[in-house]
């Protein structure tokens, strides 16, 4: 209590000389001994704070030392009771696992011993089974052997009644085969007979066209073959390819007549290339086989053009009258012919053919520069002057020349074979035709060499577009 009068005395004070400081009253100076006074008081209540604070310190602890023994009194011995109470617990679970096992084995036990009786008595039945099935596999074996006896007995009867009808309907066949092979030998010797007169007639028959065709063939009269559709159709199959939206044009001819130059001409190429697309050419004949050549331009009109060079017609292989169907010219949609100096029997025979079967038929006379160098070489005083102006001059007398000469000669020629004599026969020369093709129509016309080129070109185009559209 005194304690806390001596600290509401120094706040008091405190508080006082505070007022008086905010307020400018002076202070009032208290003498040393009440100051000292003072002092040993507040020093004396603070001795005494400290030591209640200590005991209360020492109290606490003292107090939280007991409650913490408490605790892990109790906690020790609420382990050691859960420690028992597991113990008897699991003490409990194994008697309960030991009588479980006691039962389950006296289980087992009595489970093997109900399967021993059960097996014992299985063995049993088995045992009777096999005695009664061993019992009734010999009753059935005697019956069975009983009854192979009785069907071996039936059988045997069986087989000879069956012998004796096979014996009865033998004989009878055997009439009946008798009869049967008499009338067939009367019939075979009837149509003998009837084949005979027929052999005859055809003999007759053969050697009377035999000797017909022997009598035109002498008059200089071809015989007509025309193909069967199996023909055709085969000649088509192997020759068109490819067949659909292509133009496939015939370049035929006696051998050696420069077929295959025309061909390299009409692809825009001279047979002096080195392109691999050229048709091989030679003095001899070098086609053997038909051999198609496709225009080596990808564009139109020319792209659809497939081109054939055909085997010269007049050789030891192909016979003239045979030429034309046995190399399938009936197939194609136009047809050149390529001539000499004058037609032979097999150009003419080509031409007769096309009209029978209504082709595009056209004559070209090829190598006309040739020909008109020969010309000049023969019939003008030219020996290679380097003078253009008289080269020019010759050049042109001799092409008029070689131009009437020839349409001369071919009018006479259609004319005897029973042709129209004004049917077109163009001259040309391959090396012009290949520039005309190739686009090098200034160069074809500076040097003189265009005569019927573009005719030709022209007509073919025409001739193909009307048969196929």
């Amino acid at each position: 209590m005194g304690a806390a009068h001596s600290a509401f005395n120094h706040i008091a004070d405190a508080i006082v000389t505070a007022w008086n400081a905010l307020t400018g009253t002076p202070q009032q100076h208290n003498n040393t001994n009440d100051e000292i006074r003072r002092r040993e008081e507040w020093e004396r209540e603070q001795s005494e704070e400290r030591e209640r604070m200590e005991r209360e310190h020492r109290g606490m602890q003292a107090k939280i030392k007991w409650e913490a023994e408490q605790k892990v009194k109790e906690e020790r011995e609420r382990i050691e009771r859960q420690q028992r109470e597991e113990r008897e617990r699991h003490e409990n679970e194994m008697k309960k696992v030991r009588e479980e096992n006691e039962r389950q084995e006296a289980q087992r036990k009595e489970e093997r011993e109900r399967i021993e009786r059960q097996q014992m008595e299985a063995k049993e039945r088995y045992d009777d089974e096999i005695r009664q099935a061993r019992e009734e596999n010999e009753r059935l074996e005697a019956a069975a052997k009983a009854e192979r006896e009785e069907l071996k007995r039936k059988a045997l009867e069986r087989v000879e009644g069956e012998r004796l009808r096979h014996e009865l309907e033998k004989q009878r066949l055997e009439e009946e085969l008798t009869a049967r092979v008499a009338a067939q030998a009367a019939e075979a010797t009837r149509m003998l007979q009837e084949q005979e007169e027929e052999s005859r007639r055809q003999r007759e028959e053969l050697k009377r066209k035999q000797v017909e065709l022997e009598s035109k063939y002498m008059a200089g009269i071809q015989p007509e073959v025309w193909p069967t559709p199996e023909e055709r159709k085969r000649a088509e199959e192997q020759l068109l390819q490819p067949k659909e939206e292509y133009f496939h044009c015939a370049i035929a001819g006696l051998a050696g007549s420069g077929k295959s130059s025309l061909i390299n001409a009409f692809r825009g190429l001279r047979n002096s290339s080195r392109d691999p697309a050229v048709a091989p050419t030679g003095v001899t004949e070098t086609t053997l086989e038909i051999t198609a050549y496709r225009d080596t331009v990808t564009a139109p009109p020319r792209s659809r053009f497939v081109w054939y060079d055909v085997p010269g017609a007049g050789t030891s292989k192909i016979k003239g009258w045979q030429y034309f169907n046995s190399q399938g010219l009936f197939v194609f949609d136009l047809i050149i012919v390529v001539v000499d100096n004058r037609f032979s029997e097999q150009d003419l025979i080509i031409l007769q053919h096309c009209e029978r079967y209504k082709i595009p038929s056209f004559i070209v006379r090829s190598k006309a520069n040739q020909h008109i160098v020969n010309t000049m070489n023969q019939d003008y005083e030219w020996e290679g002057s380097d003078d253009e102006r008289k080269f020019d001059d010759v050049y042109w007398e001799a092409r008029k020349k070689v131009v009437s000469q020839t349409r001369a000669n071919y009018r006479e020629n259609l004319r005897e074979g029973g042709f129209d004599p004004n049917k077109p026969v163009y001259i040309i020369s391959c090396d012009a035709l290949a520039a005309l093709v190739h686009g090098d129509i200034g160069k074809a016309r500076k040097e003189h060499q265009l005569i019927d080129e573009s005719q030709l070109v022209l007509k073919c185009l025409e001739a193909v577009k009307a048969r196929r559209f």
